[in-house]
């Protein structure tokens, strides 16, 4: 669920950003779907520190 302003998409620009990284570089890439709940809580928190901590993040 968006929790920006109507009519203001710009609110939510990284946490969008952040969104579409982790499904395609976790979900989609390895084909997940159906998984349960404590499966994608480790999963989330897992990105989560890889994200902050390990990948390259380069602003252009």
């Amino acid at each position: 669920m968006s929790m920006s302003r109507k009519g203001t998409y710009s609110d939510n620009a990284c946490v969008e950003s952040f969104h579409a990284s982790l499904k395609s570089e976790t979900f989609y890439l390895d084909g997940l779907t159906n998984e349960p709940t404590p499966i994608v809580i480790e999963m989330v928190k897992e990105y989560i520190t890889y994200y902050n901590e390990i990948r390259i993040q380069q602003n252009f």
